[in-house]
């Protein structure tokens, strides 16, 4: 309360200072950024797999005093020894790769070149010469075309089938090596079996067109041997019938020449395909070599994420702070006010500064201060007995207790004859 002269007539109370809102936002900003530090941490939660870990540590701190965070991966003794062999078969298959690849260069340098000796096809009409007299006609069946014509077109085969099944058999060693497959192991004679079965069923192929061929040119030569000795039987009636049977002769030497030119032409198509299965060898094997299974790292579960939360907001308090400082300035000021305003009114309505101050007249009794004079200030109002009182009234009041009023200044308070006391505010 005010001090100073007669009561509440002093100075108006100070209003507060301001508030250091910059000083609470910095310590706002600094709460959340803790906040933020704080579930960080806790989202760096260690894993433990049967199949690795995976460990957080903190490894020092960023230009902002930030900490820092490393997360290794480690796998258990199986797979890192898995992986360590994987990365020696790497380097190994490596140089296997770059020498491979500078095969590859050299065979697509040249291109694609079948070098295939082009078949004599030339098939044209045979020359034919009338028979005169008797016909020197065959009548054995070991015609030239037949089982010399077999084994002609088996060594025709196999001087194309030779050098494929020489080149597949070195490409698949060259494989074997490259990939540690040891002489003897599983996987090296299931390679070679199945190597050797594919050749031995392309053998098997080239044998039975050479024996197709010979048998064509045997039932040939057979044919032929036949009609000689119908025509020998018959005898040659005349110089028309030598002449249809030496024609007849001459159109099966036609179709031997036509049978030899298609064995030709099938053992060219051979050799193309075996020059294309050597251009396209170096490009296989790169493949394979290229190809295999990689070491996979541990999987680990995904770990439930501690959600940023922010710091106390101390500016928001800050401002809840000043706002309450502030409301109470007002009500300070308020207080005043009315109880500037509550004694003037008394003191006009009365004539006289001595009101009704005993204790026991008053209820709804309410400390609000202290005035400089050391007496306590209450709000209060009077007893329903009292509101009609010439030194009381209605409403709500400001003032002293008389009893203790007189305990202190004892010359400002009086009793009336009916035993309560009334305080002389001129002379406070």
């Amino acid at each position: 309360m005010g001090g100073g002269g007669f009561l509440g007539l002093g100075p108006a109370p100070s209003a507060p200072p301001a508030p250091d809102y910059t000083g609470a936002a910095n310590a706002t900003a600094a709460g959340n950024l803790d906040a933020a530090r704080a579930a960080t941490a806790a989202n760096r939660v260690n894993q433990v797999t049967p199949y690795g870990n995976l460990d957080y540590t903190q490894s020092g701190t960023d230009s902002y005093g930030n900490p820092t965070w490393t997360a290794t991966t480690s796998l258990n003794n199986t797979g890192q020894q898995l992986l360590n062999t994987q990365n020696n078969a790497s380097l190994g298959l490596g140089s296997a790769i770059n020498a491979q690849l500078g095969q590859v260069q050299n065979v697509m340098g040249q291109g694609f070149n079948p070098n295939t000796a082009p078949i004599t096809t030339n098939v044209g009409q045979a020359n034919l010469n009338p028979l005169s007299g008797q016909a020197n006609l065959q009548t054995s069946t070991d015609y030239a075309g037949g089982m010399a014509g077999w084994d002609k077109a088996n060594q025709l085969l196999m001087s194309r089938l030779q050098p494929q099944m020489q080149i597949q058999q070195q490409n698949l060693d060259a494989q074997l090596a490259n990939q540690g497959l040891a002489q003897g192991t599983e996987a090296y004679n299931r390679a070679k079996m199945s190597l050797g079965m594919q050749q031995n069923d392309l053998l098997n192929q080239a044998q039975l067109s050479g024996l197709s061929a010979g048998n064509t040119l045997f039932n040939q030569g057979l044919q032929g041997a036949q009609f000689g000795n119908a025509a020998q039987q018959q005898g040659y009636q005349n110089q028309q019938t030598q002449q249809q049977a030496n024609n007849a002769i001459a159109q099966q030497q036609f179709g031997n020449q036509m049978s030899n030119a298609n064995l030709g032409n099938a053992a060219q198509q051979q050799q193309f395909n075996q020059a294309q299965t050597q251009y396209n060898m170096p490009l296989n094997t790169l493949s394979a070599l290229r190809t295999g299974a990689q070491v996979q790292n541990p999987t680990f579960v995904n770990a439930p994420q501690q959600a940023t939360t922010a710091g106390p907001d101390l500016l928001g308090a800050t401002t809840a702070a000043g706002n309450y400082n502030m409301a109470g300035f007002n009500a300070a000021n308020a207080s005043q006010a009315g109880f500037n305003s509550g004694l003037m009114g008394l003191g006009g309505t009365l004539g006289a500064a001595a009101i009704m101050s005993d204790i026991r007249t008053k209820e709804n009794i309410e400390p609000i201060g202290v005035a400089k004079n050391g007496l306590t200030v209450y709000k209060y109002e009077y007893k329903l007995a009292f509101k009609d009182h010439q030194l009381a009234g209605s409403g709500v009041h400001y003032g002293y207790m008389a009893q203790e009023v007189e305990q202190v200044f004892p010359y400002a308070v009086r009793t009336l004859d009916d035993g309560y006391k009334v305080v002389d505010y001129g002379l406070l």
